[in-house]
């Protein structure tokens, strides 16, 4: 499932020297600059998970045709030639939620048996988020596996394995100093502890993973750096990770851009690849990795999700569950809203519970056109027309301006970040609670049951 790419306008500065590099467009798979969110209450962020009207375990059904793999690809989507359930010899790409009340010491053989009885091809495996696998299955075979999986008591629930995407693009600039980037400014940062901007500052004691598309050691404090990306390197070749990164924590020093957190310790796990593509299992397979990092070193974690996709429906499917899960374990999820301009209430993982989603307004604190709203949308921050660190096609460190709530969330990480390096031993509930109590009620246009609340670090 593609997310169309926003037009990006350079952001220009009268008082600085740049030189300017234009590079193409990319597009991204799972980012919020291009997710949609669609409006909804508590309510509906409901983690009970939906099976079908039928009866059936089968969950979100409408996206089988986005997991067929043809030769080890992802189908462009079903004709009325071809249908889920062909037999030209390609897989389907699945996620399977198993029984989470056997025993520990069960699993591995409850697994083995589901993986030899269907004849699963396994791509991972999970235990944290929550108790299940990703895997591959004949499409010939799809129909005879979901009949039999109805009465099997180790299987809780299937669902398509489908893309979810982020998107960007933008012009490079050089610049010859450090820059304070008028969302940085806008929302506080030169009043909170650190006084970002003084050339000083840097955050503590806290962790930042950002699940994105890699690293460049430019500006930030990468102090890990892991690929489940099918790409061959754990760099940022898409020039989008690197920019979430600088927004969140880039250092307080004389070079690029200055973040909320400046400094803070930041962990790119690589989850799209060079085309800004990913899937959903892949996806989980980082957050697993992250949930079992915090449980065993107690630290406080903030993770960033730029990327997401439209399901089409409420319900909740594994992505919303393990990030419901990740935040039950400690860890503070940020979700950018997405980019349709619709309602989040489809959006995945926009419209997890436990996630603080986000939203985007401009340099006039305009709720931004694109930017995705309704109640699903907790909070929102600057992401038009953002300077941030990027790089040239040879590697270089230059200024980028993209727009986005892709870049709208990494302000809200950032200041999640802040709150917990003054208060480590805060709660998921308390960094919330904190974060709309500091909010500013000063975005206008905003549509109709949409938060006008920008997020606000003046006090951290």
């Amino acid at each position: 499932m593609k997310i169309p790419l926003l037009d990006v306008v350079p952001y220009r500065f009268s008082t600085l020297l740049f030189s300017l590099f234009f590079v193409t467009a990319l597009s991204f798979t799972g980012c919020t600059d291009d997710l949609i969110s669609t409006g909804q209450d508590d309510a509906l962020k409901s983690t009970t998970p939906v099976v079908d009207a039928s009866g059936s375990k089968l969950r979100h059904a409408h996206l089988l045709d986005q997991a067929v793999l043809v030769a080890g690809k992802r189908s462009e989507g079903t004709t009325d030639e071809t249908s889920p359930t062909s037999t030209d010899g390609s897989t389907v790409s699945l996620i399977i939620g198993m029984d989470d009340t056997i025993l520990q010491a069960e699993r591995l053989l409850t697994r083995y048996r589901l993986l030899t009885r269907y004849r699963l091809l396994t791509r991972y495996e999970y235990d944290d988020v929550f108790y299940g696998l990703a895997a591959e299955i004949d499409q010939s075979r799809l129909d005879s596996f979901l009949l039999a999986v109805q009465d099997d008591p180790d299987v809780a629930w299937v669902e398509p394995d489908i893309f979810v995407q982020t998107p960007a693009a933008s012009p490079y600039m050089w610049a010859i100093e450090q820059i304070m980037p008028w969302g940085i400014e806008r929302v506080g940062a030169r009043e909170s502890s650190t006084k970002a901007g003084d050339g000083s500052g840097r955050v503590e004691k806290v962790e930042l993973y950002i699940l994105d598309s890699g690293y460049f050691s430019y500006d930030v404090d990468f102090v890990e750096k892991k690929n489940y990306s099918t790409s061959d390197t754990d760099l940022d070749l898409l020039g989008h990770g690197l920019p979430i990164a600088s927004i969140a924590a880039a250092k307080d020093g004389k070079f690029g851009v200055v973040g909320v957190a400046p400094g803070a310790n930041v962990h790119s796990l690589k989850v799209l690849d060079d085309d800004g593509n990913t899937d959903i299992s892949t996806v989980l397979t980082a957050l697993e990795y992250v949930v079992k990092k915090a449980k065993s070193d107690g630290m406080p974690v903030v993770v960033n999700l730029s990327l997401g996709a439209d399901i089409g429906t409420t319900a909740y499917n594994a992505l919303d569950e393990a990030v419901d899960a990740a935040v039950e374990a400690g860890v503070v999820v940020i979700v950018a809203a997405g980019n349709e301009g619709i309602d989040a209430a489809t959006v995945t993982p926009a419209h997890a519970a436990g996630a603080i989603t986000v939203g985007a307004y401009d340099v006039y604190n305009r709720f931004a056109d694109f930017s995705n709203y309704g109640p699903a949308v907790d909070i929102l921050a600057p992401g038009v027309d953002i300077l941030t660190m990027g790089i040239t096609e040879w590697g270089y460190p230059m200024g980028a301006t993209i727009s986005g709530t892709s870049m709208a969330a990494p302000h809200v990480a950032g200041a999640a970040a802040l709150y917990l390096s003054k208060n480590p031993t805060a709660t998921v509930a308390d960094v919330r609670v904190a974060l709309l109590a500091e909010a500013r009620d000063t975005i206008w246009n905003v549509p109709a049951g949409t938060t006008n609340k920008t997020v606000w670090v003046g006090g951290f």
